[in-house]
């Protein structure tokens, strides 16, 4: 770690009177050491100087601590806009009609802001049952009914699944085929072991199989994504529709169902709750945003020379807009001849551009707050060097911040790159640098980064309020877009957080350096099993290896035995299923030392006779019940260690008090019950 060195350690008068005790050693002839003497002045200017020096040496400032972090690999967290979502229905006597959400329509828990990541068109669907099948037998019915707040206790495969196990789903109404139908799977995890966060490198522990009820009969429903990894944690799953759903006679409803097809659980999937229309939203306020249209996005208007691009922006739709045409590297301004809004929601947008015979253009589109349009301008760049300017906006979001600069020469918009520091960039390098902590925005030396020389714009900004961004479910309750729009939220936003400081930083270093990342000693490869994402680890234990080579086959010297406890539905499961062994071996391999060998053994469970001789009072009649359960407490296969040895003196038993071990109530006679 980096050690507090104190570099001003003399006074100005410590180094004068040192440097006049040198000069008999350097200098015999030298004897007037007085104040008028010359070469006296010259010393005392030195030490002053030499103390100067000092001092500021001695001072570290912010900007050179994280220079110092940036040598070990490291930078400042950024402020970090909340997320949560929302579920969102018509209101009574539009339940049946569509309505489309823009990127970037906004919510609204009292004063903060909340907007959508992407189009949004929700169709009214609402879950009604659900039934099991072992087979096709039937085995249990859940009438949920149309109150989504209602908890559910729904085990789609049972307590103990099994391969071939499924759940049909009832609804009100059918899937939309015209988009994506997304549905949020609340499942438990407060289980006596905390699953691990499941990364994208992760090996299912089940494969699902969904299907939807058409005039068909039963066939494939696609699944586009499942952050659930099939049921293991909270996440959506999203279904595209490839065919109209059809009505169920018997239930008068529309269903959909999963199958299990491979069953490799630790624990029984728990699901707590189903939401239908969920939309994620963030929490940040965009004052202005863009988005870059291909060629082939760009629409030809039959009239000569004229083109239109079609957005999903809000800003897009309520703000000013500013259209851009690319020309080599840059981009040149065009007027906005036409905006008017398309049958889908969208917002199309027309110009007036002549290719002179080449393809249709590439074009940007930038949308400003009507109110934040006349401040889209941070300033005109003089083209010296170092140039700075102020924002005088709060909050900003790091990584929710870009710009363009116009060259003077060719009148054309060239987009500028965001870096930490100009510390790798060249001459020709079109880079800034935005400090959040003093809120401005910097441009290189010409020698680190190119100096602007032109207009300055800014075409994304959003700011949030990080931290305070994490609220409670049930905040949400409002859309400026649509007044009317019945919205819930069911769960409290997450993620939000504040700029880092340096200091924080420091001490976030100081924990990364001491997290376990490979494995030298028995500890770490222990602890790197027990962090294994996605997995229930209950317990685990590294077998020491002899290198006897005789009993039992013993293993090699390098090679490492780890004895792997998963949690598990299953009584004394002895076992550990093939995607718990891959998702070990992946974990583990990473991280080995080299020349190493991983074997994960599967745990054993052996049987404990007890014999022992009993003397007790006659006034204590359940005595025997109390040592059974001293004894069953303490051989409990759910708490005991793995290679724990068995203690006989542990298992004596006091019948007065009912304590393990020795008791300090217990007398020195036949009172007490010996093993």
């Amino acid at each position: 770690m980096f050690y507090d060195l104190k570099l001003d350690d003399k006074s100005y008068q410590e180094i004068e009177a040192d440097a006049i005790f040198r000069i008999p050693a350097k200098c015999p002839d030298w004897t007037n050491y007085n104040q008028s003497d010359p070469g006296m002045t010259l010393i005392s200017l030195l030490s002053w100087l030499g103390e100067i020096q000092q001092y500021h040496i001695s001072q570290i400032g912010g900007w050179k601590r994280q220079k110092y972090l940036k040598l070990v690999g490291i930078s400042m967290l950024h402020a970090k806009a909340a997320c949560g979502a929302v579920s969102v229905e018509a209101p009574a006597g539009l339940s049946g009609s569509q309505f489309a959400l823009l990127r970037g329509t906004r919510f609204f828990a009292e004063n903060m802001i909340f907007e959508t990541l992407k189009k949004e068109v929700p169709h009214p669907v609402r879950l009604i049952g659900a039934y099991i099948l072992n087979g096709e037998v039937p085995k249990q019915y859940f009438n949920i009914g149309n109150d989504l707040e209602k908890r559910m206790r729904l085990y789609p495969f049972g307590e103990e699944p099994q391969a071939g196990n499924r759940c049909c789903f009832v609804l009100d109404r059918p899937f939309d085929t015209r988009g994506q139908t997304v549905v949020y799977f609340h499942i438990r995890t407060d289980y006596e072991v905390t699953r691990n966060p499941i990364c994208k490198d992760f090996i299912p522990l089940s494969e699902l199989k969904w299907e939807y009820q058409s005039k068909n009969g039963w066939e494939e429903l696609p699944v586009d994504f499942d952050t659930t990894y099939g049921l293991l944690q909270n996440g959506r799953i999203g279904f595209h529709l490839p065919k109209e759903m059809a009505l169920d006679k018997e239930y008068g409803a529309w269903q959909i169902r999963v199958t299990l097809m491979r069953n490799d659980y630790d624990v029984a999937p728990l699901i707590q709750n189903i939401y239908f229309n969920e939309i994620e939203v963030r929490q940040h306020h965009s004052y202005c945003d863009y988005e870059d249209f291909e060629a082939d996005a760009v629409v030809s208007q039959g009239e000569e020379g004229k083109y239109s691009v079609k957005s999903g922006m809000y800003l897009a739709k309520v703000g000013q807009t500013e259209l851009y045409v690319r020309k080599d590297d840059g981009f040149i301004p065009v007027t906005v001849a036409g905006k008017e809004l398309a049958p889908d929601g969208d917002v199309i947008i027309s110009f007036f551009w002549q290719t002179e015979g080449e393809a249709c253009p590439t074009c940007r589109l930038a949308a400003y707050e009507k109110e934040f349009f006349s401040k889209r301008l941070v300033g005109v760049g003089k083209g010296y060097a170092n140039q700075e300017y102020r924002l005088d906006i709060p909050n900003l979001l790091y990584d929710e911040f870009e710009l363009m600069v116009c060259d003077r020469q060719d009148g054309r918009f060239y987009p500028f790159r965001r870096v930490e520091d100009f510390d790798d960039c060249t001459p020709e390098d079109m880079a800034y640098v935005l400090e959040i902590a003093q809120n401005r925005l910097l441009f290189g030396n010409c020698e680190n980064g190119m100096a602007p020389d032109g207009e300055i714009r800014l075409l994304r900004l959003r700011v949030s309020s990080g931290q305070a961004g994490n609220i409670k479910a049930g905040r949400i309750r409002k859309c400026e877009e649509y007044p009317t729009l019945l919205v819930r939220q069911y769960r409290e936003t997450y993620g939000g957080r504040d700029n880092e400081t340096v200091e924080a930083c420091y001490k976030r270093l100081r924990r990364e350096l001491k997290k376990i990342n490979r494995g030298v000693t028995y500890s770490d490869y222990e602890k790197l099993v027990r962090q294994t994402p996605g997995l229930l680890i209950k317990d685990c234990k590294v077998v020491p290896v002899t290198a006897d080579g005789k009993e039992r086959g013993s293993l090699r010297e390098n090679e490492i035995a780890i004895v792997v406890r998963p949690l598990s539905y299953r009584k004394l499961d002895t076992r550990l299923s093939l995607p718990y062994r891959k998702n070990l071996e992946q974990m583990l391999e990473q991280r080995k030392l080299l020349g190493t060998s991983i074997r994960l053994l599967n745990p054993e469970f052996v049987g404990i006779a007890v014999f022992a001789e009993i003397v007790i009072r006659p006034q204590f009649t359940d005595a025997e019940a109390m040592i059974e359960e001293a004894v069953r407490a303490y051989v409990d296969d759910q708490s005991w260690e793995i290679g724990k040895p068995v203690s006989g003196s542990v298992l004596i038993c006091c019948p007065v008090c009912g304590r393990q071990g020795p008791c300090p109530w217990r007398r020195r006679d036949g009172d007490t019950a010996i093993l």
